[in-house]
Order: C-alpha cells, then structure tokens, then sequence
C-alpha cells in the first residue's frame, strides 16, 4: 500500500467523523461501503485532470463554512432526506483526478477502513462529549473544511 493511497483515503476518514455527528447509524454501513466503492472506481477510471480535484475541495469547504455560519441554504441541505450520500462520489475525485497506481480494490479497501476509522471515532467522541456538545454542527463543519484543504493540499 502506497503513501498516496493512504493520503486519498484520509479525506474519507475526516469526511466520516463529521457525519457521524449528524447523520442516524442505519446509514454507517452503507456510506462506509460507499466510500470503499466510489473510491474503487475513482481510482480504476482515474486521468490527469487536477482541476477537478480543486472544485471538490472548494465545495467541501464551502459546504463546512455555510455549515459555521448556518445560512439558510445549509439548513435547507441538513434537512433534505439522504444529502450525505453525495459526499462518497464528491470525495472520489481525488482518486479520479490522482491516477495512483494500486489496485482499485486496495483503493476500496483502505477507503472503506479510513471511513469505518472515521465513523468509530466520530462515533466515540459523540458518546462523550453529548452532555455537554451544544452544537455539533460547528464540529462538523470545521471537519469538512478540513477535508476539503485535505482534498485542495493534494491536488
């Protein structure tokens, strides 16, 4: 396993400790095999096309700041059924845009491992910090945003 496939998938590790603040533990599973599996195919279909990879990055961060800020089109998002589901494919690009040379499936796999990583210690700090979390919208908006300079820092 190579150093940029662990440095593709820690998007996905970041990505799910914010959503494990926010979204139910019905879609843990599934978005972890989502991860796995976008990634996978960013990976096997992956082109030299850096700008992409700056797009996704800016769109991280803008979703985590309107998040901070709580403006109306954030709430608007949190309340939409199943808008946490576009994050796997968001995340992929820098699989799609970074051509590495691992297997997709090694590329599915630590994908999918970061993400469970993620959600297990989202999932931890949620269970200890609940009585006393005001807002875990901040925290999640803050790991998005650190996703996103992830995302922007690689490309």
């Amino acid at each position: 396993m190579s150093l940029h496939l662990l440095w593709t998938s820690a998007d996905s590790l970041i990505a799910a400790f914010a959503l494990a603040f926010i979204v139910s533990r019905r879609h843990v599973l599934p978005l972890v095999l989502m991860f796995g599996v976008c990634d996978a195919l960013g990976s096997a279909l992956g082109v030299a096309m850096p700008v992409a990879g700056g797009l996704a990055a800016i769109l991280l961060i803008a979703c985590g700041a309107s998040l901070l800020v709580r403006h109306p089109i954030a709430q608007r998002l949190l309340n939409a059924p199943g808008w946490f589901y576009v994050l796997p494919p968001l995340l992929a690009i820098d699989n799609f845009v970074l051509h590495s040379a691992d297997a997709p499936a090694v590329a599915a796999l630590s994908s999918a491992i970061m993400a469970a990583l993620g959600f297990a210690c989202g999932a931890v700090v949620s269970s200890a910090w609940r009585a006393g979390l005001y807002d875990v919208r901040r925290l999640a908006a803050a790991c998005l945003i650190a996703a996103g300079s992830l995302l922007a820092w690689g490309a």
